[in-house]
């Protein structure tokens, strides 16, 4: 039996070590696979940005704007890809390699667009919801009265529905980390978000924290390294000894290359530095969502998100039938009205009727057109 403190004290997927056992975030710092893949797809996604932007430049706009695209890729990429190595280590299993989490990181980048897009449908229906009531508010005399509840309520709403989408995004992305679908994906995301919204949102400014200080750290060591440096290449190179003595240095030094050299350098290390910050985050991340999905149920949610999106289905089915069965009848109209009608119905045309019989007129008796007398009366007829 357990008798552990952890599963008495559970309370809608919390522990009283929850937070504590979040300080195992920092271990990421450790996970070099994961911190390869992280660096890698930043490198590479500038590296290509500049390269699109600077070989398509006599594109104009397009240019840049397919390098940005390229280098969004490269880098989701990478930070799926660390996601994933994080995952596994989270997990406790064995770590996949590097090359199988990128490959299966670049699977990932159709399904983060896809969810992004979901939940930012979600959002403009609220809203056009909200306008929809701001518009009622519009009335005369009454709208006035409705503004009253109307406002502070669409308040309420609009902050769950964007804290409730935020959460249902970042715990999404560890579920397909994870390696489950689409839809339960989301699915257990809406869960999370209707059973443990209050405890998954501590958690997560838990590991924002963390991860913050972490970068402190990281970062106040390079700041403070960066006066220095910067001050023995002015006296070294050349130049002011300020601080912003260094672009003046490698220019005094002769060469363009010492800038270019020295510009690359310090990108390269903040690179790093923003690898290192987002280890922490992402283990983090990954831990808080084990953590609520413990003892979750999301067979019931997932089930009603299917059974609606059926419906939607069925209904722009019967809607696509509708209107390809109003097609059909407008081009039987089409063809009855492009064809001649009737002779007999045509009202220009002039009736042919048969020749009526000739008679005598003093007698009526039936008569020919070569007869001069009525041969009953003897009438005479021409």
């Amino acid at each position: 039996m357990d008798t552990t403190p952890v599963a008495a004290g559970r309370i809608g997927g919390l522990t009283p070590d929850a937070f504590s056992s979040l300080f195992q975030a920092v271990g990421g710092l450790r996970n070099r696979s994961a911190l390869i893949a992280m660096f890698g797809g930043l490198v590479t996604g500038f590296v290509l940005a500049g390269v699109i932007g600077a070989g398509l430049a006599s594109l104009g706009f397009f240019g840049p704007l397919l390098g940005a695209l390229v280098s969004l890729v490269a880098i989701w990429t990478g930070a799926n890809a660390a996601g994933v190595l994080l995952m596994d280590q989270a997990r406790g299993v064995a770590p996949r390699s590097i090359v199988d989490a990128l490959v299966y990181g670049l699977m990932c980048v159709p399904k983060v667009i896809v969810l992004g897009l979901a939940f930012f449908a979600v959002a403009l229906g609220v809203f056009i919801v909200l306008m929809l009531v701001y518009l009622v508010c519009k009335v005369p005399f009454l709208g006035p009265l409705l503004y009253v509840v109307a406002l502070p309520l669409s308040i309420v709403v609009a902050g769950v529905t964007m804290w409730g989408l935020f959460v249902c995004m970042f715990l999404s992305l560890p579920a397909i980390w994870e390696g489950r679908g689409l839809m339960e994906a989301i699915a257990q995301s809406l869960t999370i978000v209707r059973t443990r919204l209050v405890e998954t949102l501590l958690l997560m400014t838990f590991v924002g924290l963390l991860a913050m200080i972490v970068g402190l750290i990281v970062f106040g060591v390079l700041g403070v390294g960066f006066v220095p440096a910067i001050s023995l290449s002015a006296k070294i190179l050349g130049g002011s000894s300020e601080l912003g003595g260094l672009m003046g240095a490698l220019q005094g030094f002769g060469g363009g290359g010492h800038v270019i050299a020295g510009g690359i350098g310090i990108g390269v290390l903040w690179l790093i530095a923003a690898t290192l910050v987002s280890q922490v985050y992402l283990l983090g991340l990954n831990l808080v969502y084990l953590r609520v999905i413990e003892g979750l149920d999301v067979q019931g949610t997932q089930q009603a998100l299917q059974g609606k999106i059926d419906e939607a289905r069925r209904r722009a089915a019967d809607m696509g039938q509708k209107a390809r069965e109003a097609a059909e009848r407008a081009r039987e109209q089409g063809r009855q009205t492009a064809q001649p009608a009737p002779a007999a119905l045509d009202a220009t045309t002039p009736a042919v009727r048969a020749p009526a019989p000739m008679t005598c007129p003093a007698c009526h008796a039936a008569v020919t057109t070569d007869d001069v007398f009525c041969e009953a009366c003897g009438h005479k007829l021409k």
